[in-house]
């Protein structure tokens, strides 16, 4: 009787009489509740006509009564995965895998499932679901472990929350899975270069680029490689090939700006910015690259760069300006919620100067947060992670979902610590989520975004009545500096006495970037030597060691005066840094960027530096330096003077082991190493900006009032 009304439902169906179908199909549970068959077809039936509470206990129920049939297992999964019970659905398909059904029919079910699955997490991967994309993943691999592009998209979405080792190691698959192809290799060799791992990066991009020698993207990619580890020459060519495949590939023209700015030749790295901005308008970064390599160049005034940031701010964020009143408590004197972005939140000059400061906020006044944009995490990473009472991750998040995680937050001063550096969240600080929006530390200048209000400086490098006029934001000065020094290691060695008195000859140095050692400084560097009889000068400059940038970097400073004979180059490395500095008796900033890191770190190995005092911040950051530790008498104010300065301490010996005398303890003497107080002052400026922002019309313009 079962079997006969079995047959009738099945023939209903076949005819598109479901309702029937299904009543026959009821008639068989009524006299045999646990029907293997009857329960499927009703499951099935259920989710024909969306009635998606019935599927999965008809699915169950036919699978508990036969779990020799595979279909019931797939069935009931892909039940379980409509309804979104993810982890429900991969416990049946984890233990459908241990009874290896392997008929044909099975495995053209599992073939059509794998497909439909891995479309489904592409597409959530594409509309930003990275977490439910990767869970549909997991089941993709489950089923079919040597699912190539599953592992490589795994590893794409683990590269871009952050977790980079773990996405090394999946892609590190997806490439055993396919070495045919160059997309993995240029993939994996992406997450390398985040990782600092630049050979290993080198090789798999060798391998993509001999999989498909026309491919821009690994070209290039190369070329980022070869700037990383110092072969700027190598880099040139790989990105001059990149552009050749491709000339409207707008990241290449980036990355090539990049290395020519680092090779000292600014007005093609600026070509290259331009060049982007052309080909792809609405991208930011090329206009942030250009707003920073014009910083260094001799013919481009600061109003010029000002008029720049100007027009950045109008195009790109004052576009996306949220405006509405904020919900924030106006008690004046309540603990106050602030939030740092940063991409350097890492081992990086930028985080030398922050994390002091970090350390010694007083939490009874200023709960911190931490919202992540750092590309690698590393030891100072997990230290900072330890000192902020929350921390935010923004990687996997656009600016938009950035800006809306910091609103919830109900952050009270939003601090910008990159500025148009590299890694940058500009365009979440357009969207204004806070109240009070403030740049400090990561950028030398203005921003150039009405959206910020305030920029942190310091009272010598601006002056009351210098910068003022140079800046979208308010300038607020504190009252010492602006940022702390955090000294590498106190152990460093020092020279106990200058090298002219084992040489005999006095010798200069530099170990700032070449590129901003402009023709100016050079030119300036040649008198220096022609005045001060047998004096040598030594420069660290990145890619030194290459035949080609050396050739290139000797024309230079030939053009400028400069004898070869006694210029000595070293390149830029991390052995060479703090080691050079005791090959040096005096140290000579570049202008019109003068040196900041470069600076601190030559007094405290013991050598004093000669500066030059520019109009504009940058062109004055020697001169604050040497302010606050007391060393006035190195600081000028015209290039002549500049000159006069270094030759009279070059030539008196005494004078100058006067002040090589302790120059250590001077500095950590003074307010750049004093903490604490940095600390107060910042807190200071915050509760004051707080204040005034309370004494607002709530609901008024955002912005400074």
């Amino acid at each position: 009787m079962v079997e006969k009304t079995m047959k009738k439902a099945a023939a209903s169906e076949r005819a598109g009489r479901l309702g029937e179908a299904e009543r026959l199909y009821r008639n068989v549970l009524d006299s045999d509740p646990h029907h293997a068959q009857a329960n499927y077809k009703l499951g099935i039936l259920a989710s024909q006509t969306g009635r998606d509470a019935l599927t999965v206990p008809h699915l169950a129920a036919a699978l508990k009564a036969d779990p020799d049939e595979p279909r019931y297992w797939l069935a009931l999964a892909t039940a379980l995965l409509s309804a979104g019970r993810l982890p429900d659905a991969r416990s049946i398909l984890q233990r459908f895998v241990e009874n290896r059904f392997s008929d044909a029919t099975t495995k053209a079910t599992v073939t059509t499932l794998v497909a439909n699955l891995f479309g489904h997490a592409h597409d959530l991967f594409s509309n930003g679901k990275l977490s439910e994309a990767e869970a549909m993943l997991e089941v993709v691999v489950l089923l079919d472990d040597g699912h190539a592009e599953a592992v490589h998209l795994a590893g794409n979405i683990a590269a871009l929350t952050n977790r980079l080792e773990q996405a090394v190691d999946l892609l590190t698959i997806a490439v055993h899975l396919d070495d045919s192809s160059a997309v993995f290799l240029t993939n994996l060799a992406n997450v390398l270069t985040c990782l600092k791992r630049y050979r290993e990066a080198e090789g798999c991009l060798r391998r993509s680029i001999e999989l498909d020698p026309n491919d821009a993207v690994a070209h290039s990619n190369l070329g980022v490689v070869y700037q990383k580890v110092g072969a700027p020459q190598l880099a040139v060519t790989h990105l001059g090939e990149a552009l050749r495949l491709a000339p409207d590939y707008a990241k290449g023209h980036i990355n090539l700006g990049v290395v020519l700015k680092d090779l000292g030749r600014l007005d093609e790295a600026i070509a290259c910015y331009d060049k982007a901005l052309d080909l792809d308008p609405t991208n930011p970064l090329p206009h942030s690259n250009r707003i920073f390599a014009r910083m260094y160049a001799t013919d481009s005034s600061p109003r010029d760069q000002l008029a720049d940031a100007r027009a950045f701010g109008e195009r790109f964020a004052a576009p996306l300006l949220r405006r509405r009143p904020f919900p924030n408590d106006r008690d004046p004197e309540r603990r106050l919620r602030v939030g740092f972005v940063s991409g350097d939140f890492c081992e990086h000059a930028v985080n030398a100067f922050f994390e002091p400061a970090l350390r010694s906020f007083d939490p009874a006044q200023i709960e911190t947060f931490a919202y992540s944009n750092t590309q690698k995490e590393d030891a100072a990473t997990e230290r900072l992670k330890a000192v902020f009472a929350h921390w935010r991750g923004l990687r996997a998040l656009d600016d938009e979902a950035a800006a809306d995680l910091i609103e919830a937050d109900g952050i009270d001063i939003l601090i910008d610590l990159s500025g148009h550096t590299a890694n940058n969240r500009l365009m979440v600080f357009a969207r204004k989520p806070a109240p009070i929006q403030v740049s400090w530390i990561g950028f030398p200048g203005t921003t150039g975004m009405k959206a910020i209000d305030y920029r942190l400086t310091d009272p010598y490098a601006e002056p009351p009545g210098l910068g003022d006029d140079l800046s979208v934001e308010a300038l607020l000065r504190l009252p010492r500096v602006c940022a702390c020094y955090q000294a590498p290691n106190r152990d460093l060695p020092i020279a106990d006495h200058p090298p002219v008195d084992r040489t005999g000859i006095v010798t200069f140095g530099c170990f700032n970037r070449f590129t901003k050692m402009s023709d100016d400084t050079l030119v300036a560097w040649g008198r220096i030597l022609r005045r001060v009889p047998e004096a040598r000068l030594l420069l660290e400059i990145g890619g030194g060691d290459d035949p080609q940038v050396r050739a290139g970097i000797a024309a230079r400073l030939e053009r400028a005066g400069l004898p070869l004979d006694r210029t000595d180059i070293e390149d830029r490395s991390p052995a060479n840094r703090y080691v050079l500095y005791n090959r040096i008796d005096i140290a000579l900033d570049p202008f019109p960027y003068n040196g900041g890191t470069t600076n601190l770190d030559t007094l405290y190995m013991g050598v004093p530096f000669v500066a030059l005092a520019g109009d504009h911040f940058v062109a004055r950051m020697g001169h604050a330096i040497l302010m606050h530790v007391g060393l006035a008498e190195l600081s000028s104010t015209t290039v002549d003077d500049y000159v006069e300065r270094a030759c009279d301490l070059a030539l008196d010996r005494d004078r100058l082991r006067r002040i090589r005398r302790d120059l250590r303890g001077r500095l950590m003497a003074s307010p750049h190493m004093d903490h604490r107080l940095l600390a107060e002052d910042v807190g200071g400026a915050f509760r004051a900006m707080w204040r005034r922002w309370t004494e607002t019309v709530p609901g008024a313009q955002p912005g400074i009032t």
